[in-house]
């Protein structure tokens, strides 16, 4: 048996980065979206945003950039 990858979620990683959204959001399928690259395009059409952070990508859903537009701040990393 053999498995194969059949496409890629992407999940919030909250209004810091650092912490779980607390809508527990994620961008909504798309049977077209099979890469990474693909899913983000769709998450971009519903309104998700994309920074780079701490050497990784972080994806922010619509209420998670809005905290962080309205001044949040990313939290410190843990000690």
């Amino acid at each position: 048996m053999s498995a194969y990858v059949i496409g890629y979620e992407v999940y919030c990683d909250g209004p810091t980065g650092q912490d779980d959204c607390p809508e527990s959001a994620a961008v909504r399928a798309s049977v077209a979206s099979r890469t990474a690259r693909q899913v983000r395009a769709d998450g971009r059409e519903q309104g998700w945003t994309a920074r780079h952070g701490g050497g990784r990508l972080l994806d922010l859903c619509p209420s998670c950039t809005a905290e962080r537009q309205d001044g949040a701040q990313p939290s410190p990393p843990p000690a």
